[in-house]
């Protein structure tokens, strides 16, 4: 009976290590040091069941919840996207919404990822079973056990200065999450502190009586690499095609990382949120601002872009539940309203934002029927790629509109699009679709970034646009250096050299 107990027990704390080296070795990512620290993991964590035998239903329990389930998220992950997944990937999980995960989940639903999932749920579950029935009641408890919890419990310790990518997924998500919780609470304190914040002097450069509205359209998901704009072979651009000699379109712009939230807490701040953020720049500039978002609103303090949209002098969220697209009827069109609202107020200086839902995945619920322009469905793949085409035809139109609007009002004007990220869409042969900092392919980072100016703009600002170099290198971390400068501003906050405006 002790040697039915023990095999037992070694097969059940060895099953989930042996499923993710076979998953690793099977994708080709498996490295000797994850199989070296696994290996010790797993044979420490038999120490309790033979030390304890009498609370097996315990450690069973404990074990499947703590190995388990966490496992069989990694192995998801690796199946999906060939890579581990992070903390990066992890904190993007505590920021999303139920629809969000909706739509995430019905995107990487197919047979073959069903089935991979159907074998190792029935192999996990078995192994749960089979433990729970084994008989520890003739396994009695030796003297030099005790010796063993205090290397179970040295192991534990020791586990702790392992490096993240080789800790079990457990302690990953235990991590990410008390990330996640101390950088809100870190922002909400700096939201909450702004009202002692001073930027000094702030100078507009623009000596004019002139009204001006500036609008920074934030997109989503958008891969240039699928912008015809930009030389892709289907015509997914036509609307900006048209004015293409009013554009000024900038070729190498990367984004920093390839997740909204670690995009924009960076690219709309002074490198943090301590350090002071664009709409508190703004205000402080004499600005009224605006923040009109497709996003979903959580609530002020459940979502930390929403923190900053949020504190602008008129913010409009129009996805207020967690309907976020999942019906596909929550298009981008509803934010034009708003937007010609913006517009019209009578604030002599006002800055926009508009935060796209854009190409933000399931693609086929982004746009309404009528522009389903590209149907090649001879292949899944080839379908998942015409919708995401879609996706970008629709936006075009879009940024299309926006453009006619501020273009109608006739006042010193620019309109700056760039996009958070990219997406692969299988852009990278053997590579899934989306974004995932656990893989981090270019396409994932290669973004659009399109500049419209109106003509009293270039009237007043002729040589400062001679001077741009639309072939720099600019990656999107340093971005409200770009808008401040854009706006013809200057602070000491305002670093020039940080700006893509500035060669």
């Amino acid at each position: 009976m002790l040697s039915n107990y023990l095999f037992r027990i070694v097969a059940f704390v060895f099953i989930p290590f042996l499923a993710e080296v076979i998953i690793r070795l099977w994708q080709n990512t498996l490295s000797f040091n994850f199989a070296a620290i696994s290996f010790c993991v797993a044979l420490i964590n038999i120490i309790p069941f033979i030390s304890f035998p009498k609370f097996k239903k315990f450690w069973t329990w404990f074990y499947f919840s703590l190995f388990y389930i966490p496992t069989l998220v990694e192995i998801c992950h690796i199946f999906l996207f060939v890579g581990d997944i992070g903390i990066l990937a992890l904190k993007a999980v505590f920021e999303t919404n139920i629809s969000e995960a909706e739509e995430f989940i019905k995107s990487i639903l197919n047979w073959k990822f069903c089935s991979f999932l159907f074998v190792v749920c029935s192999i996990f579950v078995s192994s749960l079973i089979w433990t729970l029935r084994s008989d520890s009641e003739k396994f009695k408890m030796k003297s030099w056990y005790k010796f063993l919890m205090i290397l179970f419990v040295i192991g534990l310790v020791a586990s702790c200065f392992v490096h993240d990518k080789y800790k079990p997924v457990a302690a990953r998500i235990i991590k990410a999450f008390s990330y996640y919780l101390d950088e809100k609470d870190f922002i909400i304190e700096c939201i909450n502190s702004r009202k002692n914040f001073s930027y000094g002097n702030i100078l507009d450069t623009l000596k004019t009586d002139e009204r001006k509205t500036y609008v920074v359209v934030i997109g989503e998901s958008a891969n240039r690499n699928h912008l015809s704009l930009y030389g892709y072979k289907r015509n997914t651009t036509p609307l900006l095609n048209q004015i293409k000699n009013e554009l000024i379109v900038f070729n190498n712009v990367v984004s920093a990382h390839c997740q909204t939230l670690e995009v924009l807490k960076e690219s709309l701040t002074f490198g943090n949120f301590s350090n002071g953020d664009v709409i508190s720049f703004f205000k402080a500039a004499g600005f009224k601002t605006f923040w009109i978002s497709n996003q979903f609103n959580g609530g002020r303090w459940d979502n930390i872009i929403a923190i900053v949209g949020q504190s602008s002098d008129v913010s409009k969220f129009i996805n207020q539940s967690d309907t976020q697209s999942t019906n596909g009827q929550c298009f981008d069109e509803l934010l034009l309203e708003p937007f010609q609202n913006a517009l019209n107020d009578s604030a002599p200086k006002k800055i926009i934002f508009v935060h796209l839902l854009g190409s933000h995945s399931i693609y086929k619920n982004r746009y309404p029927d009528n522009f389903e322009i590209f149907k090649d469905h001879s292949t899944k793949n080839l379908q998942i790629i015409s919708e995401y085409d879609n996706s970008i035809a629709y936006t075009d139109w879009i940024l299309f509109e926006l453009i006619q609007k501020l273009r109608k009002q006739n006042v010193l004007s620019f309109l700056l699009y760039v996009s958070d990220h990219g997406e692969d869409v299988r852009d990278i042969p053997g590579c899934t679709f989306f974004h995932s900092p656990d893989v981090a392919t270019p396409p994932m980072f290669e973004i659009p970034f399109i500049v419209w100016l109106s003509p009293k703009y270039l009237s007043l600002n002729s040589q400062f646009v001679k001077n741009w170099n639309v072939n720099k290198f600019y990656k999107t971390d340093k971005l409200i250096h770009s808008i401040i400068q854009l706006s013809r501003l200057k602070n000491d906050k305002l670093k020039e050299k940080e700006s893509i405006f500035e060669d």
